[in-house]
């Protein structure tokens, strides 16, 4: 072989190698620990691990495990969701911290147990103990092996999401390169998407983007559509960000604390209740929006999606957003976002929340008119129709079930989706009440209405 043939064909097979390797390190996975933590959280009524879209999996799950709803361990879980708030991430934080062999579960020896979430506390090796006598008890792997066709589909059909990621963009962005490896894990039972982390003794980091299903083909098995790589980008982001956030909250606890104030239904709405995991959020998701404009997305698409995450009460993203531009614009001086940190949390503490909240009213939708007024007596049971204005285009409507309603059916009336008809099947001398929940009453933007709307009457004979 010719020296030049031979260099091109070393250069061949090192190309296919690292883009093997690429491949394989983004190849989505079926983790037997994340399926035995759900099924856990599953048996103990965890909502967030109770995911019912895949139905053939979830019923078979069910069938299985239902027997052993009372065992030590689904107590443990019911009891440490209640007394600690146990649940969500802190499930996940756990499940990446085991290790599987020789039907026994315990902690990965090679780990310190820094990434596990604080809400386990002291019941971690408690748990551990009883999640062992669960997976032998329950032969659990004799349930995972016998889906393993339902999982290896899933993983499957997820590559056309993870086929989507440019996973160089994070250490780029990010400035460093994790001492480690991205995991991909596609999960059937739990509901929600996490991003956790761990950190070997000898400082291998790997990341975890561990997403769920929601959607199945007429055959009942779940398929998944590239716009869902913002999700997985979303995880990816919440392994560099959350750091950043923990390190510099100290720093920023006073402000980011009157800011949380001014959202918290929106927040505990999304799950995040408390001013730290705000910032987390905030910080992954701007991070998650600059993934995109890096990628090519319009400055129109980037307008629409900042204007999506502050209808959901992240006040100051545009402002963050703004700083993270300055940041990928002086890397020489700012080699990484935790050399930026500083000027984030300067621009954090210079916000005004009232105004941040001001703006943020002036953006959500009102009701404007009912056809009939609130608190009005002895409406005649022979009135059929109740119209309600809203003066902006919605995309959702919603009526809590505090207080009585009539029997009733809703529909738009226009095309513009501002004016709302009730029929309505009216009871004499009852007192009614329609209760407008600002979080059930959504623009087309996302913004929710600017206040609960409560349009109480009562009937005559």
């Amino acid at each position: 072989m010719k020296p030049k043939t031979r260099l091109l064909t070393l250069l061949l097979l090192l190309t296919t190698s690292i883009s093997s390797f690429a491949q394989d390190n983004l190849s989505p996975k079926y983790d037997e620990r994340v399926e035995l933590l759900s099924v856990v959280f599953r048996l103990a009524q965890s909502p967030e691990y109770i995911n019912n879209a895949v139905k053939l999996h979830a019923d078979a799950a069910d069938e299985y495990f239902n027997k052993y709803s009372n065992h030590e361990v689904v107590k443990l879980a019911q009891k440490l969701k209640k007394k600690r708030g146990v649940g969500y991430d802190a499930v996940m934080s756990m499940a990446i911290q085991l290790e599987i062999k020789n039907n026994s579960v315990y902690f990965n020896p090679q780990l310190n147990k820094d990434g596990l979430d604080d809400r386990w506390g002291n019941y971690a090796d408690e748990f551990v103990l009883a999640l062992r006598n669960f997976y032998q008890e329950s032969k659990f792997n004799t349930f995972f092996k016998a889906n393993q066709k339902m999982y290896d589909l899933a993983c499957e059909r997820f590559q056309i999401v993870s086929n989507e990621i440019k996973i160089e963009w994070f250490e780029k962005f990010f400035g460093y390169k994790p001492k480690g490896k991205y995991h991909i894990v596609v999960g059937l039972l739990h509901r929600g998407n996490y991003g956790p982390k761990y950190v070997t003794n000898s400082g291998e980091e790997n990341i975890y983007s561990i997403l769920s299903a929601y959607k199945v083909d007429s055959t009942g098995y779940p398929v998944f559509k590239k716009h869902q790589k913002s999700t997985l980008v979303h995880e990816f982001c919440h392994s560099f960000c959350n750091p950043l956030g923990e390190k510099y909250y100290s720093d920023m606890e006073s402000k980011a604390t009157d800011l949380f104030a001014s959202v918290s239904t929106l927040m505990k709405r999304q799950a995040y209740g408390s001013a730290k995991t705000m910032i987390y959020e905030i910080l992954v998701r701007a991070s998650t929006i600059r993934y995109f404009e890096d990628n090519g997305a319009s400055k129109n698409a980037v307008e629409k999606l900042l204007n999506a995450e502050k209808a959901k009460g992240f006040l100051w993203i545009d402002e963050l957003y703004k700083a993270l531009e300055r940041y990928s614009s002086n890397r020489s001086k700012y080699p990484t976002l935790n050399d930026f940190m500083p000027e984030i949390v300067k621009v954090q503490n210079n916000l005004i929340a009232d105004d941040l909240l001001s703006e943020f009213r002036s953006n959500c939708p009102k009701i404007i008119r009912t056809s009939l007024k609130q608190g009005t007596n002895n409406v005649s049971t022979s009135l059929k129709e109740i119209i309600v204005e809203y003066d902006k285009p919605m995309a959702s409507y919603g009526i809590s079930d505090k207080g009585k309603q009539p029997k009733m059916d809703l529909e738009w009336q226009n095309k513009e989706r501002t004016i709302l008809c009730i029929h309505v099947e009216l009871e004499p001398n009852t007192k009614y009440l329609l209760d407008f929940r600002s979080v059930f009453n959504e623009d087309k933007q996302g913004f929710p209405l600017q206040e609960n709307f409560e349009l109480d009457f009562t009937t005559g004979e």
